[in-house]
C-alpha cells in the first residue's frame, strides 16, 4: 500500500468534516449549489444509471449516450452530474433530473448514493474519485467508465496512489475507450482486459451539423454576410502573440478580404489575452472586428460553436501554448478548413486523421502560422477541398452512441 494513498484514506473523511463549513466562504452561485455538492440529491425512485461528465466539454458526449440508453430502455430514471456549473447547465437541459456531482470526500459520496440510489454509474472520460468508486463497491453498483481517455501525465500521477487505486481500477465493470493509446494506458493501470474495448469518443456523436448558409450565420452573430471568417477558437495564454504576428505578414489585401473573431477558452484568461494582442500591435474591437483590420472578440460561454458554424477557417486553440489542444472535430464537422498548434497531444488520434485527409494544417512558429493562413485565406479551391475532407472526417466519425451502449449490453450492464 502506497504512503500516497494510505494519506489520501486518512485525510478524506477530514476533509468530508470539514466541507459544511466551507458554504460561508464561496461565491454565490457556489454557495447556492453547496448542497449539491455535499451529496445532498434525492431521487424517491432511484435511477437505473447515475451520468457523470465533468465539464462543458464532456458533457457534450451525455446527450448522444443518453438517446442511445433510452433507445434500448425508454422507460430508465436517470442521474446526471457535473462538475462545473456550466457542464450542469448543459446537462440540465436534456430533461433528466441535474446536478453538481459529490465532492471526493466519504462522507458526500455516501450522502449521493444514499439519496439517488443509482443501480449502475456510467463516468465519462477520466473522472476516477476514489470515494466514489469505494462507495460505489460498497454498494454493489457496478461502475463503467465511457467514452474513456488517460493521458501518460495521469497514469503517472494515478500510480502515486499505488495498489489501491489499482484495486479499483481492476473492479470497474467497463473502459471503453476513445483510441488504443487510451485503452493500453487504462490497462497499464489495472483495467481488466475482458471488459475494456475501444468505441470511440461520445463527443463525435454530439458534433454539430455544418450551417446550410454561413452567410446567415455570420449575419446571425452581427458579422457581416458575405465577408468570409477566421474564427481563433479557445484561444489560451501565450497564444495570440504568435496568432496576431502571423497574422501581420499576410499582404494587406488579404487581411482586409477577411473578417477575424477571437474567442478565447475562458474569458478569466481575457484581460491577460487583450494584453497581448497589445504588445503584438494588434487592435481588437467589438464582436464584428473592423476594417480597419481589427480582431473581434467574443468572451461570452457558448458561443463557439456559432462561430464555428460561420466560418470557412478556423484556427483551434491550446494548441501553440502546450495545453494539449482543443477538439479539431468541432469545426471539422462545420466543415472549415482546420489550422492547429503543434501541442495536441490530447487530440491526436483526430489531429492524425484529419492530417491524412489534408483537412488540417500543423504550425507552430510566426512564419509557419503566415504560411498557413496565406494558403488556406488566398487560395480557395484549397481551402474548400480541406474544408470538405473535414467535413468528411467528422461525418465517418459518428455512431459512437450506439456502439458503446451495444457494448454495455453485451456486459450485462444496460437491458431493456
Amino acid at each position: 500500500m502506497s504512503l500516497a494513498w494510505s494519506a489520501y484514506r486518512l485525510l478524506a473523511p477530514c476533509v468530508g468534516a470539514a466541507l459544511p463549513a466551507v458554504r460561508v466562504l464561496l461565491p454565490a452561485p457556489e454557495r447556492a449549489r453547496w448542497d449539491e455538492r455535499m451529496g445532498r440529491n434525492r431521487l424517491p425512485a432511484g435511477a437505473d444509471a447515475w451520468i457523470h461528465a465533468a465539464s462543458m466539454g464532456e458533457a457534450t458526449g451525455v446527450g448522444p449516450l443518453l438517446s442511445a440508453l433510452q433507445a434500448v430502455a425508454p422507460r430508465a430514471r436517470f442521474a446526471l452530474t457535473a462538475t462545473t456549473l456550466g457542464g450542469r447547465e448543459r446537462l440540465a437541459a436534456l430533461g433528466q433530473p441535474a446536478a453538481l456531482a459529490p465532492l471526493d470526500a466519504p462522507q458526500s459520496a455516501a450522502r449521493f448514493f444514499a439519496g439517488s440510489a443509482p443501480r449502475r454509474c456510467f463516468l465519462l472520460e477520466t473522472e476516477l474519485w476514489p470515494q466514489w468508486l469505494l462507495q460505489a463497491r460498497a454498494a454493489r453498483v457496478p461502475v463503467a467508465v465511457v467514452s474513456a481517455r488517460l493521458s501518460r501525465e495521469s497514469v503517472a500521477r494515478y500510480r502515486l496512489l499505488g495498489t489501491g487505486l489499482r484495486g479499483l481500477v481492476a473492479g470497474l465493470a467497463a473502459v471503453l475507450c476513445q483510441t488504443e493509446g487510451d485503452l493500453e494506458r487504462w490497462r497499464s493501470l489495472g483495467a481488466r482486459e475482458s471488459v475494456s474495448a475501444v468505441t470511440g469518443n461520445l463527443k463525435d456523436d454530439g458534433l454539430p451539423a455544418a450551417a446550410p448558409d454561413r452567410g446567415a450565420a455570420r449575419a446571425a452573430l452581427g458579422l457581416e454576410r458575405e465577408r468570409p471568417l477566421l474564427v481563433l477558437g479557445s484561444v489560451r495564454p501565450g497564444e495570440v502573440m504568435t496568432l496576431a504576428r502571423g497574422w501581420q505578414r499576410l499582404p494587406a489585401e488579404l487581411r482586409r478580404a477577411w473578417q477575424v473573431v477571437v474567442v478565447p477558452r475562458h474569458p478569466r484568461a481575457a484581460d491577460e489575452l487583450r494584453a497581448e494582442a497589445a504588445r503584438a500591435g494588434q487592435a481588437l474591437s467589438g464582436v464584428g472586428g473592423g476594417p480597419d483590420g481589427a480582431w473581434g472578440w467574443d468572451e461570452r460561454l457558448g458561443v463557439l460553436p456559432g462561430y464555428y458554424a460561420a466560418a470557412e477557417v478556423a484556427f483551434v486553440g491550446g494548441s501553440l501554448a502546450n495545453h494539449g489542444g482543443h477538439n479539431p472535430l468541432e469545426p471539422a464537422a462545420c466543415g472549415a478548413a482546420l489550422l492547429m498548434g503543434p501541442h495536441h497531444a490530447s487530440q491526436q488520434e483526430a489531429v492524425d486523421q484529419l492530417q491524412r485527409a489534408g483537412a488540417l494544417a500543423v504550425a507552430g512558429t510566426e512564419g509557419e502560422v503566415a504560411a498557413a493562413l496565406e494558403r488556406l485565406l488566398g487560395d480557395a479551391v484549397a481551402r474548400g477541398k480541406a474544408g470538405r475532407a473535414a467535413l468528411d472526417v467528422a461525418e465517418q466519425r459518428r455512431g459512437v452512441a450506439r456502439r458503446t451502449v451495444a457494448r454495455l449490453a453485451e456486459l450485462g450492464l444496460w437491458t431493456a
